[in-house]
C-alpha cells in the first residue's frame, strides 16, 4: 500500500480546523474513523507506523513525526496508552506541546495520572495552547457506534470547541470544571467496571453451580435491578469460557487506572473496601499471566 505522507493536508472547507490524531489503537482508532466518516480531513500518527495505513487508504494524511503532527493542526486529539506514554509523547523530547502553535486546542482521550494532566495544562498554558482532559468511556463498540461518553476538563475557553470536535463519536459529553476533573471521573468509572465485572464473573460461578439454564440467567438479571453493562457483557464470556480469545476490554487493560484510584481515594482519606476487594482479584489474575485475557477471566479464578 502507498502511504500519503503531508503536514499540510488539504481541506475543502477552508474555515473548518485541520484536525490531527495520535494513537490509532482500539479505541482511538474508531474515533478516527469516525471523524472520516463525518467528513473531516484528517492528519494521523502512531508510533507503529502500519496502524496509520486504514486511516491513509481513506484520504488521511500521515504525519511523519507527532510533533510534525501538532505543528500543523489547529486541534490535536489523543487516545494514549499510560501516563509513561502520554508524557513522553507530550512533554518529552520533540512532545506535542513545544511543537504546538499559540491558539492549538489539544485533548487527551487517554487514562493517565490526573497529576501529569496539570503539567501538560501548565506547560501548554505558558505556550498559549489549550489543553483538555477528555477520558471515554463505553469500549471500541460504542466508538465505532460514535456514542461514547465522554468526560471532560479543562479551560473554559475550550469548551465550545471541545463539544463540536468530539461530537462524531460522543453521545454523552459532560464538561466537569478544570482541568484532571474528567480524569477523576474516569477513574471512578473504572471503580465501577471493576467492582462490577468481578461480582458478575461470582455471579456466573454460582449461577452455573446451580444448574440454572445461562441464558434464562443473563436475560433475568439483564432485566432487573441487577443490571449494568458490565453484567450483560461479561456473563456470556463467563459462561461460554472463552477467556482466550481476543479482547478490547483485559485484565491489564485497568491495572494503572485500579493504581491510581486507589492512590487518589487514599490521598482523600475515602475507603474503597468493595473496590480493594475487586482490584486484589485483578492481581491475581495478572499474576497468572492473565494481563492480556478478557476481564471475564475472573471467573476462572473460582
Amino acid at each position: 500500500m502507498t502511504s500519503q505522507t503531508s503536514h499540510t493536508p488539504d481541506t475543502s472547507d477552508a474555515s473548518a480546523p485541520r484536525i490531527g490524531y495520535l494513537g490509532l489503537g482500539a479505541m482511538g482508532g474508531p474515533m478516527a474513523h469516525r471523524l472520516l466518516d463525518t467528513g473531516h480531513a484528517l492528519q494521523v500518527w502512531n508510533r507503529t507506523v502500519a496502524r496509520a495505513e486504514p486511516f491513509v487508504a481513506r484520504g488521511a494524511f500521515r504525519a511523519e513525526t507527532a510533533a510534525a503532527l501538532a505543528g500543523s493542526s489547529d486541534v490535536v486529539l489523543s487516545c494514549l496508552l499510560s501516563t509513561e506514554v502520554t508524557r513522553q509523547v507530550y512533554l518529552g523530547p520533540d512532545g506535542i506541546v513545544a511543537a504546538a502553535r499559540p491558539g492549538t486546542l489539544i485533548v487527551e482521550h487517554g487514562t493517565f495520572d490526573p497529576a501529569l494532566a496539570h503539567e501538560i495544562a501548565d506547560a501548554a498554558a505558558d505556550r498559549g495552547v489549550l489543553f483538555v482532559d477528555a477520558p471515554v468511556s463505553g469500549g471500541a463498540v460504542a466508538a465505532e457506534a460514535g456514542a461514547l461518553a465522554i468526560m471532560a476538563g479543562g479551560p473554559a475557553e475550550a469548551e465550545a470547541r471541545f463539544r463540536e470536535v468530539v461530537a462524531p463519536y460522543a453521545r454523552v459529553i459532560e464538561w466537569l470544571g478544570p482541568v484532571g476533573s474528567g480524569l477523576a471521573l474516569k477513574l471512578v468509572n473504572q471503580m465501577l467496571v471493576s467492582t462490577h465485572v468481578a461480582v458478575a464473573t461470582e455471579a456466573a460461578n454460582v449461577v452455573q453451580s446451580l444448574g440454572i439454564d445461562p441464558a434464562a440467567a443473563t436475560r433475568v438479571l439483564a432485566g432487573g435491578w441487577a443490571q449494568s453493562t458490565m453484567l450483560e457483557r461479561t456473563l456470556p464470556i463467563a459462561f461460554a469460557g472463552d477467556f482466550a480469545s481476543p479482547s478490547d476490554a483485559t485484565i491489564g487493560g485497568l491495572a494503572e487506572a485500579q493504581r491510581l484510584l486507589r492512590e487518589i481515594a487514599a490521598a482523600a482519606g475515602v475507603a474503597v473496601p468493595v473496590f480493594e476487594r475487586a482490584a486484589d482479584r485483578f492481581a491475581q489474575a495478572r499474576e497468572l499471566g492473565w494481563s492480556d485475557r478478557d476481564l471475564a477471566v475472573l471467573a476462572a479464578l473460582g
